[in-house]
């Protein structure tokens, strides 16, 4: 379907503790888009740390139902796009990373979003029952690899610029504004 159509398909990604969800808020809120949340953050098996690859082919299902049911809600209220906290590209590497296997649907979920925006992991690292990674050099190793994982799938895609969110926010508008108006003249 052509991107004029239909609303834009942003998603937010990256490592643990980079300002996903904040950055994620931060959009939905400037552009009035619905928010897809990320699945994951309210999951109790997540929580208590008893998850196993099952667990994660059912979140990315879940996450991808979170994002079309925001792509409906925007279609619904004529909104322009919609945004997700969180998409296949995070689950995949999740997978890959604890359990060796990637999720079932992962990869579709990553190929559906217009434009992927990457935050780096240059921002101090907070504790959180979803984190695992507090070393800055596991943390920049695992984001390199999610660099990598965008050149080869060939989707869209943009990291952000700036350690503070406000900088982050800004750079991301610009970038969503520039993705925005290629479509537009397409």
């Amino acid at each position: 379907m052509d991107l004029r159509a239909r609303p834009i398909r942003l998603v937010i990604t990256g490592v643990e503790s980079t300002g996903k969800s904040t950055l994620a808020s931060a959009i939905a809120r400037h552009f009035n888009y619905p928010l897809a949340l990320e699945a994951a953050r309210y999951d109790e098996k997540i929580q208590s740390g008893t998850f196993d690859i099952k667990d994660l082919n059912r979140l990315t299902e879940a996450q991808f139902n979170a994002a079309k049911e925001a792509q409906q809600k925007a279609e619904t209220t004529g909104s322009g796009g919609m945004v997700s906290d969180t998409g296949g590209l995070v689950l995949e590497m999740w997978g890959d990373t604890v359990f060796g296997e990637i999720p079932e649907g992962s990869r579709d979920l990553q190929h559906w979003f217009d434009l992927h925006i990457v935050c780096p992991p240059d921002i101090p690292w907070e504790a959180d029952v979803l984190r695992s990674l507090p070393n800055p050099e596991d943390r920049m190793a695992l984001h390199n690899r999610y660099i990598q994982r965008l050149e080869g799938a060939g989707v869209n895609w943009v990291q952000t610029k700036g350690s503070a969110p406000l900088e982050r926010f800004l750079f991301t508008i610009q970038a969503i504004q520039m993705a925005l108006n290629r479509h537009i003249n397409e």
